[in-house]
């Protein structure tokens, strides 16, 4: 398997979305960039994760065994991203990081 190519499709998949300026990080587990959605290759399995300001994880690590499994759930959870902070806005609240997705002119 070619993370590298991996890599390279999901990241057209984020652009085809528009969701290039929302933090992630693909197939480095090790990074502490804060607030960031991770999409790793661990032990057979790709996993998913968020990470709060420390880079802790945040809830659960979700496994998955095929990389379309992942790939949606990855999708699904920052598309989510954008729901919350579009709902933090209305209601009042800060954001972790500024993104055009949801910061007012």
């Amino acid at each position: 398997m070619d993370l590298d190519i991996l890599k390279q499709e999901i990241e057209i998949l984020i652009r085809k979305n528009n969701f290039q300026t929302l933090r992630y990080e693909l197939f480095n587990e090790q990074s502490n960039l804060p607030w960031a959605t991770h999409l790793f290759y661990r032990d057979n399995k790709f996993m998913i994760n968020s990470r709060d300001e420390r880079s802790y994880v945040v809830g659960v690590t979700w496994e998955y065994d095929t990389i379309n499994e992942a790939i949606d759930k990855f999708m699904s959870i920052l598309k989510q991203t954008i729901d919350a902070e579009h709902l933090a806005s209305e209601l009042g609240f800060s954001h972790p990081y500024s993104s055009p997705l949801w910061d007012e002119d």
